[in-house]
């Protein structure tokens, strides 16, 4: 496996006639590219999806280090808003930066469950993100995403999205977990945390504080074993997770006369 940038800057809309709506948030990054095929899986199975790319998402890595925190929050707190008046069920689901957004959006709009998907909340590489990038982020303006790898496979990794981390963007990251960390108690719909025992980017103290914080009476944690940090991708678990996914959304689906 050779080192592949994989990125889209399309975005996705499936079976917009149905009234249960699904909104999807891509990682940090990253690209709808991670979250296409959930969208039209879960839009074969009756749901309307929706899968954007962030601002400063699938476009440049200058686009992204010019973005700030609010601007995603005001993104995906519209894009909600829109779906939310149109459907009678609404749900969010967030992979890595998409999860801390998700929780945000659990946070702020009444909705039937939600799904967090490799949240990244603690940082892996603490010292450098919470002391350094504050510091020096407008002098070093990017960083290569090997550097976050083990040595020994940084030479067998998939980089979606950038091949760099935007390190301006990477701070905005830092201030919206600041953020949301404080709002985590607010969360109450029912709510499904997925992680993989394969992920190298996520901490997996990440998955005890979102499920010990969040207020939902319902919450359940699902791990599997051989995906990456890119939950919704290709990979040995996508169907076992898809399912899973789909069969959680249904629990809490309500039927309107």
């Amino acid at each position: 496996m050779s080192s592949t940038q994989l990125i889209d800057s399309n975005n996705y809309k499936y079976n917009p006639e149905s009234k249960n709506g699904v909104y999807i948030i891509h990682g940090f990054t990253n690209s709808t590219y991670e979250t296409r095929d959930l969208a039209h899986y879960l839009g074969e199975q009756g749901f309307y999806t929706v899968a954007n790319n962030l601002p400063g998402h699938g476009t440049t890595v200058e686009d992204c280090n010019r973005c700030k925190f609010s601007d995603w929050i005001g993104f995906v707190e519209q894009d909600f808003a829109e779906m939310s008046s149109r459907c009678d069920n609404v749900y969010v689901i967030g992979i890595s930066l998409g999860s801390v957004l998700a929780l945000h959006l659990s946070a702020v709009f009444p909705l039937n469950a939600a799904v967090f998907g490799a949240t990244v909340l603690q940082f892996k590489e603490y010292f450098g993100t919470r002391v350094l990038t504050p510091i020096l982020h407008k002098i070093v303006t990017t960083r290569e995403k090997k550097l976050s790898y083990p040595q020994d496979i940084r030479g067998t990794i998939k980089f979606y999205g950038y091949s760099v981390w935007p390190m301006s963007a990477v701070n905005e990251m830092r201030k919206l977990t600041n953020k949301v960390k404080k709002e985590l108690p607010l969360v109450n719909a029912p709510a499904l945390i997925i992680h993989s025992e394969r992920d190298k980017l996520q901490l997996p103290s990440n998955t005890r504080l979102v499920y010990n914080s969040i207020s939902s009476e319902i919450k359940e944690k699902f791990n599997v074993q051989q995906a990456g940090h890119n939950l919704f991708v290709s990979s040995p678990d996508q169907g076992k997770i898809f399912q899973k996914v789909e069969i959680f959304l249904n629990l809490f689906l309500d039927h309107k006369n």
